[in-house]
Protein backbone atom coordinates (compact mmCIF):
# COMPACT_ATOMS: atom_id res chain seq x y z
CA UNK A 1 0.00 0.00 0.00
CA UNK A 2 1.34 3.44 -1.01
CA UNK A 3 2.14 5.92 1.78
CA UNK A 4 0.08 8.41 0.36
CA UNK A 5 -3.04 6.00 0.88
CA UNK A 6 -2.23 4.66 3.83
CA UNK A 7 -4.44 7.81 5.68
CA UNK A 8 -4.97 9.09 8.95
CA UNK A 9 -6.82 6.56 10.10
CA UNK A 10 -4.65 3.71 9.63
CA UNK A 11 -2.00 6.09 11.42
CA UNK A 12 -4.42 6.16 14.20
CA UNK A 13 -4.86 2.38 14.36
CA UNK A 14 -1.15 1.95 14.39
CA UNK A 15 -0.29 4.69 17.01
CA UNK A 16 -2.88 2.18 18.96
CA UNK A 17 -1.59 -0.73 18.21
CA UNK A 18 1.88 0.43 19.13
CA UNK A 19 0.84 1.78 22.28
CA UNK A 20 -0.82 -1.65 23.11
CA UNK A 21 2.18 -3.20 22.25
CA UNK A 22 4.19 -1.11 24.28
CA UNK A 23 1.62 -1.70 27.30
CA UNK A 24 1.94 -5.50 26.70
CA UNK A 25 6.30 -5.48 26.69
CA UNK A 26 6.01 -3.38 30.24
CA UNK A 27 3.21 -5.17 31.83
CA UNK A 28 5.04 -8.86 30.96
CA UNK A 29 8.50 -7.21 31.73
CA UNK A 30 7.13 -5.34 35.13
CA UNK A 31 5.82 -9.38 35.69
CA UNK A 32 8.42 -11.23 34.97
CA UNK A 33 10.90 -9.32 37.45
CA UNK A 34 8.17 -8.61 40.18
CA UNK A 35 6.41 -12.22 39.70
CA UNK A 36 3.08 -9.24 40.30
CA UNK A 37 0.69 -7.80 37.86
CA UNK A 38 1.15 -4.50 37.54
CA UNK A 39 -1.23 -2.44 35.20
CA UNK A 40 1.94 -0.59 33.33
CA UNK A 41 -0.17 2.73 32.16
CA UNK A 42 -2.48 5.70 32.86
CA UNK A 43 -5.18 4.71 31.20
CA UNK A 44 -7.73 2.24 32.03
CA UNK A 45 -7.35 0.84 28.26
CA UNK A 46 -4.47 -1.37 27.95
CA UNK A 47 -2.23 1.44 26.33
CA UNK A 48 1.15 3.22 27.06
CA UNK A 49 0.76 6.32 24.37
CA UNK A 50 4.08 7.32 24.91
CA UNK A 51 5.61 4.18 23.29
CA UNK A 52 3.00 4.34 20.18
CA UNK A 53 4.53 8.07 19.81
CA UNK A 54 7.98 7.91 20.66
CA UNK A 55 8.09 4.82 17.66
CA UNK A 56 5.82 6.36 15.38
CA UNK A 57 7.57 9.58 15.90
CA UNK A 58 10.52 7.62 15.01
CA UNK A 59 9.26 6.77 11.72
CA UNK A 60 8.27 10.01 10.55
CA UNK A 61 11.72 11.11 11.24
CA UNK A 62 13.95 8.34 9.96
CA UNK A 63 11.75 5.78 8.67
CA UNK A 64 13.26 2.62 9.36
CA UNK A 65 16.70 1.14 9.50
CA UNK A 66 16.69 -0.11 6.53
CA UNK A 67 14.10 1.90 4.32
CA UNK A 68 14.70 5.43 5.51
CA UNK A 69 12.97 8.67 4.92
CA UNK A 70 12.88 12.17 6.02
CA UNK A 71 16.78 12.98 8.22
CA UNK A 72 18.14 9.47 6.89
CA UNK A 73 16.60 8.93 3.48
CA UNK A 74 20.03 11.07 1.52
CA UNK A 75 22.17 8.27 4.03
CA UNK A 76 23.82 5.52 1.52
CA UNK A 77 25.87 4.36 3.54
CA UNK A 78 24.47 1.23 5.58
CA UNK A 79 26.17 1.31 8.45
CA UNK A 80 26.63 5.31 9.19
CA UNK A 81 22.71 5.12 9.11
CA UNK A 82 22.28 2.11 11.36
CA UNK A 83 24.45 4.40 13.76
CA UNK A 84 22.49 7.60 12.99
CA UNK A 85 18.85 5.59 13.39
CA UNK A 86 20.25 3.92 16.85
CA UNK A 87 20.93 7.46 17.77
CA UNK A 88 17.72 8.83 16.90
CA UNK A 89 15.92 6.07 18.42
CA UNK A 90 17.84 7.12 21.96
CA UNK A 91 16.82 10.87 21.65
CA UNK A 92 13.02 10.54 20.66
CA UNK A 93 11.98 8.42 23.50
CA UNK A 94 14.60 10.24 25.46
CA UNK A 95 12.85 13.12 24.82
CA UNK A 96 8.88 11.69 24.94
CA UNK A 97 10.19 10.27 28.36
CA UNK A 98 11.62 14.05 29.69
CA UNK A 99 8.32 15.86 28.34
CA UNK A 100 5.44 13.19 29.68
CA UNK A 101 7.23 13.17 32.51
CA UNK A 102 7.50 16.40 33.56
CA UNK A 103 4.26 17.59 32.26
CA UNK A 104 2.52 14.87 34.31
CA UNK A 105 4.74 15.14 37.39
CA UNK A 106 4.79 19.36 37.38
CA UNK A 107 1.35 19.78 35.63
CA UNK A 108 -0.75 17.67 37.30
CA UNK A 109 1.05 15.57 39.96
CA UNK A 110 1.57 12.79 38.73
CA UNK A 111 4.51 10.43 38.72
CA UNK A 112 4.61 6.97 36.51
CA UNK A 113 8.10 6.58 36.59
CA UNK A 114 11.34 8.12 38.34
CA UNK A 115 15.03 7.10 37.47
CA UNK A 116 16.10 9.40 40.72
CA UNK A 117 18.38 6.43 41.46
CA UNK A 118 19.76 5.60 38.33
CA UNK A 119 22.94 7.14 36.97
CA UNK A 120 22.96 9.78 34.45
CA UNK A 121 19.60 10.68 34.87
CA UNK A 122 17.83 13.98 33.90
CA UNK A 123 15.40 15.36 36.87
CA UNK A 124 14.66 11.52 37.20
CA UNK A 125 12.55 11.63 33.92
CA UNK A 126 15.08 10.25 31.75
CA UNK A 127 18.25 8.21 31.88
CA UNK A 128 21.54 7.06 29.86
CA UNK A 129 20.64 3.30 30.72
CA UNK A 130 17.45 2.99 30.00
CA UNK A 131 17.50 5.31 26.96
CA UNK A 132 20.26 2.94 25.75
CA UNK A 133 18.06 0.05 26.42
CA UNK A 134 15.26 1.37 24.58
CA UNK A 135 17.17 2.44 21.66
CA UNK A 136 18.18 -1.32 21.01
CA UNK A 137 14.53 -2.40 21.84
CA UNK A 138 13.35 0.34 19.30
CA UNK A 139 16.21 -0.71 16.43
CA UNK A 140 15.45 -4.16 16.26
CA UNK A 141 11.51 -3.19 16.41
CA UNK A 142 11.51 -1.21 13.60
CA UNK A 143 13.58 -3.33 11.96
CA UNK A 144 12.13 -6.45 11.74
CA UNK A 145 8.39 -5.72 12.96
CA UNK A 146 6.86 -2.43 12.50
CA UNK A 147 6.20 -2.71 8.44
CA UNK A 148 4.96 -6.22 8.98
CA UNK A 149 2.72 -4.87 11.53
CA UNK A 150 1.95 -1.49 9.08
CA UNK A 151 1.35 -3.69 5.94
CA UNK A 152 -1.01 -5.78 8.04
CA UNK A 153 -3.04 -2.73 9.08
CA UNK A 154 -2.85 -1.19 5.78
CA UNK A 155 -5.35 -4.47 4.57
CA UNK A 156 -7.88 -2.97 6.45
CA UNK A 157 -10.73 -1.43 4.55
CA UNK A 158 -10.99 2.27 4.74
CA UNK A 159 -14.40 1.82 5.83
CA UNK A 160 -13.10 -0.32 8.55
CA UNK A 161 -10.37 2.07 9.81
CA UNK A 162 -11.98 4.84 10.40
CA UNK A 163 -14.77 3.15 12.41
CA UNK A 164 -12.07 1.77 14.41
CA UNK A 165 -9.74 4.93 15.00
CA UNK A 166 -12.86 6.46 16.02
CA UNK A 167 -13.93 4.11 18.43
CA UNK A 168 -10.21 4.43 19.48
CA UNK A 169 -10.29 8.05 20.08
CA UNK A 170 -13.39 8.71 21.18
CA UNK A 171 -13.08 5.96 24.04
CA UNK A 172 -9.21 6.84 25.00
CA UNK A 173 -10.74 10.63 25.10
CA UNK A 174 -13.37 9.45 27.91
CA UNK A 175 -10.69 7.01 29.33
CA UNK A 176 -8.33 10.06 29.74
CA UNK A 177 -11.26 12.70 30.84
CA UNK A 178 -12.72 10.44 32.96
CA UNK A 179 -8.73 10.06 35.05
CA UNK A 180 -9.04 14.10 35.45
CA UNK A 181 -12.96 14.21 36.81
Amino acid sequence: MQEKSYGISRYILLVATLSFLGWAFETGYMFLCSGKWHDRGFMTLPFCPIYGCALFSTYLLAGTPDEPRALLKGVKNRVLRYALYFLLAFFVPSAFEIAVGFVLDKGLGVCLWSYNGVPLNLGGYACVPVSLAWAVLIFLFMKFLFLPIKRLLGRIPLHGARLGALFLLVFAGIDILLKFL
